[in-house]
C-alpha cells in the first residue's frame, strides 16, 4: 500500500498570501518526499475567494520541480469544464517534467456556479466528461483524430506525448462507482463517507470490474482527513474546528453527502452539529501514531486499498509549522507500519 498526501492550497478569506501559501505547499511536498510518502495531490475549484487552487498545470510543474522520486496529481481536476485537446496536452507536459510521475484524478463535478463560469450545460455534464476522458487516451496514445460529436469538433494529433501518466476517477455514488468500473480506471474514493459506505461502493465497483472485465485495471485510493498528535484531546483542540468547518461546506454549500447512508446528518443543521466524538468515528484518521494505524488497518481489513492519501492541514489551519512536524510524524511513526 502507498501513502500520499493531499494538500488544500487555500489562505481565507480573500487570499491575501495565497502566494505564500504555495511556498509552504512545495516546502510541504518536498518534506512529504523526504519523511516517505509516495505521492502529492492537489484539489480543483474555481470562483472561491480564498484562492483555492482554480488549475493544476502549473502547479504540477513546481510540484515535479521540488520533488525527485514520488508521484504528483490532482483530487480532483475538473475536466468537463475545459476542452480535452487541453487536458491532454497539458497534462502530458507536467508527466513530462515529472519523467513519467503524473497521476490525473479526474472528476464529474457538481458546483453550478463553476459551471456557469465557464458557460457548460450541467446536464451535459456526464456525457461531456465520458468523452473527455476517451479523447484524452486516445490521444496520449498518439492517435490522430477526426471527431465530430456534439460537444466536440477535433482533427488532429497532440506531440510530445506522456511517458507514464495514468487517469484515476473520483466518484462518491453508484452512478459514479460503475462508471469508473466501467472506463477501467482506480477509483478515489472521498474524504467524507464513513467505512461502511465506502466498503459498499468498493464492493460494487470491484463486482462491476469483473462485469465489465475490467478487474485488472481497477485500483482503490482511499482519501481520508486526519491529523497526528500527543493525544486525541490534543487534536480535537488543535485540528478539530478546521475540519468540522470545511465539512459543514458540504452540507451547506456543495451537497455531497449520501445522506441515505449516514444517518447523523438528519441531526446536523448547523456547522456546531458536528461533534468531534462522534464524526471521528469510522472516517477521520486522528490521534496518536497508535489511533491512525488502528483507522487505517480497520479500512484496509474493510476495503484493501491500494493508495492511502492522508489531507491533513486545511485552508483554515493548523499552520505551517504544525504542518510539517505533523508531516515528519505520519512519516516517522505511521508509514512504517505498512512497509
Amino acid at each position: 500500500m502507498k501513502f500520499g498526501l493531499l494538500f488544500r492550497p487555500q489562505d481565507p478569506p480573500a487570499a491575501a498570501n495565497i502566494a505564500g501559501r504555495w511556498q509552504e505547499i512545495l516546502a510541504a511536498a518536498k518534506l512529504a518526499e523526504e519523511s516517505g510518502f509516495d505521492a502529492v495531490f492537489i484539489p480543483e475549484h474555481h470562483q472561491m475567494p480564498d484562492g483555492y487552487l482554480p488549475s493544476p498545470w502549473a502547479a504540477l510543474g513546481a510540484l515535479s520541480a521540488v520533488t525527485e522520486r514520488i508521484e504528483i496529481g490532482t483530487s480532483v481536476h475538473l475536466p468537463s469544464l475545459d476542452h480535452p485537446v487541453h487536458v491532454a496536452e497539458h497534462a502530458a507536459m507536467a508527466d513530462i517534467l515529472s519523467e513519467g510521475r503524473l497521476r490525473l484524478g479526474l472528476g464529474l463535478g457538481n458546483f453550478g456556479p463553476e459551471f456557469d463560469l465557464f458557460g457548460i450545460d450541467r446536464k451535459t455534464n456526464v456525457s461531456r466528461f465520458e468523452e473527455t476522458i476517451e479523447i484524452i487516451r486516445r490521444l496520449w496514445a498518439g492517435e490522430t483524430l477526426d471527431w465530430d460529436s456534439k460537444h466536440f469538433r477535433i482533427k488532429g494529433n497532440i506531440t510530445p506525448l506522456p511517458l507514464g501518466a495514468e487517469i484515476w476517477l473520483g466518484a462518491m455514488s453508484d452512478p459514479g462507482i460503475d462508471r469508473a468500473a466501467r472506463l477501467g480506471a482506480p477509483w478515489m474514493a472521498d474524504t467524507l463517507h464513513n467505512v461502511n459506505v465506502i466498503k459498499r461502493w468498493c464492493d460494487m465497483y470491484r463486482a462491476a470490474g469483473a462485469r465489465y472485465g475490467t478487474a485488472d485495471d481497477l485500483g482503490v485510493v482511499l482519501i481520508r482527513e486526519g491529523w497526528i498528535g500527543d493525544s486525541m484531546q490534543q487534536v480535537e483542540e488543535v485540528w478539530w474546528p478546521h475540519i468540522r468547518a470545511d465539512h459543514w461546506f458540504y452540507v451547506d454549500s456543495v451537497p455531497r453527502w449520501d445522506a441515505e447512508r449516514e444517518p447523523f446528518l438528519a441531526s446536523v443543521e448547523k456547522e456546531s452539529d458536528f461533534q468531534f466524538e462522534r464524526h471521528r468515528i469510522d472516517r477521520l484518521f486522528v490521534g496518536t501514531a497508535e489511533d491512525i494505524i488502528a483507522s487505517i488497518r480497520q479500512f484496509q481489513a474493510a476495503i484493501d486499498m491500494d493508495y492511502m492519501v492522508i489531507s491533513m492541514r486545511m485552508g483554515t489551519g493548523p499552520g505551517h509549522a504544525e504542518e510539517m512536524e505533523a508531516i515528519e510524524r505520519y512519516g516517522r511513526e505511521v508509514i512504517p507500519a505498512f512497509r
